[in-house]
């Protein structure tokens, strides 16, 4: 006879399937019987990628470490562990504080490593400070501290710089916090900042000192830098040959592909860029794809952040991640995954074997509305990694239907 747990699980599963998510109800009828733990060990265990890793992303990431000061050593140990492991976590937004249901996706997904493994967080900076995650923001239970101007509201985070209210605005922080948060200079990297703020913050509640936090757009761009010189790489041919570039306006027709800054005024907004008559156009913008040169230099000096669909063609279709992600991504990452198996330059990497639907997601039944500040802060924080992972779902079923 089924528990009161099934029935809630079988009632939730049903009414995603008439939301037409099917893969969202797949992965829930498949695993919500399962313990996190048990899980946690699946999703980072199950993976053995059948291609090696391209030189150009290893780089990529190794420069991304690098601007967060790795040193070379750990460097190293990382990169043989992503090429080795080839997974990554790319469900949260780019922020200093993550909310509760973040916390419980980081938790989940690190949970199941062995002790020489690492968690690699790529993290996604192609918002606004506006996003609904708050990343401009310390976020706790009773509410948010804002670390920039008004005039920042809608401005792209990607390659943003800290202003001088973030600075002030550290020195008022509680020790707990303060002690976790890196050096804030003026005109520095936000990023940077943020993700070495977010990674103290979750190595100390959870006791775990390979957790990796490091921003995806960053890596996507050192990588496309690399590889659009190559002539015969997918991605060049995607941008600069012609025939490619049909073939995926078809496949993809008003797709953004990038996301770039633009003034309003006093006011920083974003633009979305999409691939039209030989040239990448936003509102207002337009590069020319005529010279490989001219996106290459976009991409160094302009804030040219890559797009979803441009950041998993090269880490999850090219190079075989298995990328972990939130309950929006188990339904739109298999979607990519069949419109791009038809591309005749992606034919070879065989990417239909790629797995796509990696469910992490959920929020502890005991702490739904606890903030990682909050715990740091003297909340109590005991998850069990005997939970099954249904129970970590039903107390976010309503996002869940949404």
């Amino acid at each position: 006879m089924p528990n009161e747990l099934q029935i809630q699980i079988e009632d939730l599963i049903s009414k995603i399937e008439k939301q037409n998510k099917p893969y969202l109800a797949r992965q829930i009828k498949q695993n919500w019987n399962k313990t996190a733990l048990s899980y946690s060990q699946e999703l980072n265990n199950s993976w053995i990628p059948i291609m090696p890793m391209e030189e150009e992303l290893e780089q990529a990431f190794n420069l991304e470490l690098e601007r967060l000061t790795i040193n070379e050593e750990k460097r190293s140990t990382i990169l043989n562990s992503l090429k080795t492991k080839r997974v990554l976590q790319t469900g949260p937004h780019l922020g200093a504080t993550e909310n509760p249901r973040m916390l419980c996706i980081n938790w989940l997904g690190s949970l199941g490593l062995g002790s020489e493994d690492f968690y690699v967080v790529a993290m996604f900076s192609g918002i606004p400070f506006s996003n609904s995650f708050h990343p401009g923001r310390i976020n706790q239970n009773t509410g948010s501290i804002n670390l920039f101007s008004s005039s920042m509201q809608d401005a792209l985070v990607y390659r943003s710089k800290i202003e001088k209210k973030l600075v002030e605005t550290i020195d008022t922080l509680p020790k707990e916090l303060k002690n976790l948060t890196p050096k804030a200079d003026i005109g520095d990297s936000y990023t940077k900042w943020a993700l070495q703020t977010c990674q103290n913050i979750e190595r100390s509640i959870l006791k775990k000192e390979n957790l990796i936090f490091l921003d995806l757009n960053e890596v996507v761009t050192n990588y496309l830098i690399l590889v659009l010189k190559n002539t015969e790489h997918p991605l060049y041919k995607i941008f600069f040959d012609r025939n490619t570039q049909k073939e995926f306006i078809n496949i993809f027709p008003k797709e953004t592909l990038f996301y770039t800054p633009i003034m309003s005024g006093k006011y920083e907004i974003i633009e979305s860029f999409i691939l039209e008559d030989g040239k990448l156009k936003s509102k207002n913008k337009e590069i020319s794809l005529e010279n490989p040169d001219l996106l290459i230099e976009a991409l160094k000096e302009e804030r040219l952040c890559p797009a979803l669909v441009t950041g998993f063609l090269g880490l999850a279709f090219i190079n075989q991640f298995k990328c972990l992600g939130s309950f929006r991504q188990v339904e739109y990452l298999p979607m990519y995954q069949k419109k791009l198996a038809n591309l005749a330059c992606l034919k070879k990497f065989e990417i239909e074997k790629i797995p796509t639907e990696n469910l992490t997601t959920g929020n502890f039944p005991a702490n739904i509305d606890t903030y990682p500040i909050d715990i740091l802060l003297g909340a109590k924080f005991t998850p069990n990694e005997n939970t099954l992972f249904g129970e970590l779902l039903l107390p976010m079923k309503n996002m869940l239907l949404k």
